[in-house]
Formats: C-alpha cells, sequence, structure tokens
C-alpha cells in the first residue's frame, strides 16, 4: 500500500513502512475452505483529530483491494451523525481469495497504519450467503445507505431465522429499494446476521420502517428472542 503524500500519518509512519510491508498479518477467523462467496463487514473508528487522513488510508485501501484477484465488493462508507465511524463491505468469489486478501502485504500494511490513529481493533463479521439478491441498479444521489447487525440469543435463533428470511423477502419488494441483503456468520455463530440495505431515498427509507413487515418482525424478536436491538446505523460512501 501506497502512503498518503505528505500527510501527517504518513511522515510518522514511513521509517516502518518498508519493514511492514514486508510482514503479512494474522488472517481473520474465516468460515472453513469453501467455493463459496465470502463476505465481510467490518466497522472501524478513528480520532476525531485525524479523520481526513482515515478517510484517505481507507479510500486507498479501497483501491487496492478493489483489484486483488477474486474480488466481488470493496464498499467504504463514513456513519453520518458520527464521521469518525467508517464501515467496509467487501465480497469475495471464495475463501481462497478472501484469505489471500488477508493475509496481503496491502492488508498487513493498512492494518498497521490505522493503529496510529484509530480508536479502538476494526470489529469484522465474516458472513456467507443467506438472503441476497441482485441490486436493482446504482444509488444515485440522496440515497441512503444502512448497515444493521442482528444477533440473536442462541436458543432464539431457530425462532428469528424464518422472520430474517421473511423480512429479507418483503423488503425486496418494497418500492425504492435498491439493494437488500443479508448475510450469516457460519458456525458456531450463525446466530448473528448483517443486513446492508441502501434506498434511493429518505422517503422510501421512511417507508421501509414504517412497513407492516418491518413493525412485525421487530414485535417479534423482542428481548430475549433477540440479544440486541437497535443496532442500525445509517451511512454515505466515500467517494
Amino acid at each position: 500500500m501506497r502512503f498518503i503524500p505528505d500527510s501527517p500519518i504518513s511522515q510518522l509512519l514511513a521509517p516502518a513502512a518498508l519493514a511492514i510491508a514486508l510482514v503479512t498479518a494474522p488472517a481473520a477467523p474465516a468460515p472453513a475452505q469453501t467455493a463459496d462467496p465470502v463476505y465481510a463487514v467490518t466497522y472501524l473508528d478513528v480520532s476525531t483529530d485525524w479523520i481526513v487522513q482515515g478517510s484517505g488510508l481507507l479510500k486507498q485501501f479501497r483501491d487496492l483491494s478493489a483489484h486483488h484477484a477474486g474480488n466481488l465488493e470493496f464498499t467504504v462508507m463514513r456513519e453520518t451523525s458520527r464521521p469518525n465511524r467508517f464501515i467496509i463491505v467487501e465480497g469475495w468469489k471464495d475463501q481462497a481469495a478472501f484469505a489471500a486478501h488477508e493475509k496481503s502485504a496491502d492488508t498487513a500494511l493498512f492494518n498497521f497504519t490505522l493503529e496510529a490513529i484509530r480508536n479502538s481493533p476494526p470489529n469484522q463479521h465474516v458472513l456467507q450467503n443467506f438472503a441476497n439478491v441482485p441490486a436493482r441498479g446504482k444509488p444515485g444521489a440522496g440515497a441512503v445507505y444502512m448497515v444493521e447487525h442482528v444477533d440473536f440469543s442462541p436458543p432464539g435463533n431457530a425462532t428469528g431465522l424464518p422472520l430474517v428470511k421473511e423480512l429479507a423477502q418483503a423488503s425486496q419488494k418494497e418500492e425504492g429499494v435498491v439493494r437488500y441483503d443479508i448475510y450469516q456468520e457460519p458456525p458456531p455463530h450463525a446466530n448473528h446476521y448483517s443486513v446492508v440495505a441502501v434506498w434511493a431515498s429518505r422517503a422510501a427509507f421512511d417507508a421501509h420502517e414504517t412497513a407492516a413487515t418491518t413493525r412485525q418482525f421487530r414485535a417479534a424478536t423482542v428481548m430475549p428472542v433477540r440479544a440486541n436491538l437497535y443496532d442500525e446505523r445509517l451511512y454515505e460512501p466515500l467517494n
């Protein structure tokens, strides 16, 4: 990975750049070897003093990763209400491609550089297909981006799983939805899901929030079925 020229973070870390580029980072926990696509959602945040540098670092990592073999998606977004918090949504054609990316010098250098400006370690969820359909084109100006982590208590997953499927199928048919995908973590954490969604406008998003299916899903998955509530965050893409 290249450093952002003449930026404070590049000056801070330049002496170690050559050494770290030769070291591969340890692979994150991942599903067993499979030919199926592998996805990941990673939450991270940087110090409020380093937002500009953090944004630049993430955009560089995105541009490099998008050219790695087997990449299907590498989207980087910033939380709308807290601009120092970011998320990476990525997809890979199979476990081998994902593992190669995780072990690459680009990823090692990104993690090393991020460590100097981050508030907390990245939180990565490795995922598999659950309820996914092709997107309806590309989002335009005014689109609303949302990522939600859904966590059922282990006994509650038997109740929650079909309800998550029903929510996805209904949401994917809504007017104004551009993308509505739900991914599931592999065992032993199959009670965890990630929702990645885009609506064409705020009005379309608000309509989803008050739709009968959305309200029924939430009413049916309150505690103790669901272990977390209200973990829904809105984002904007880094351009």
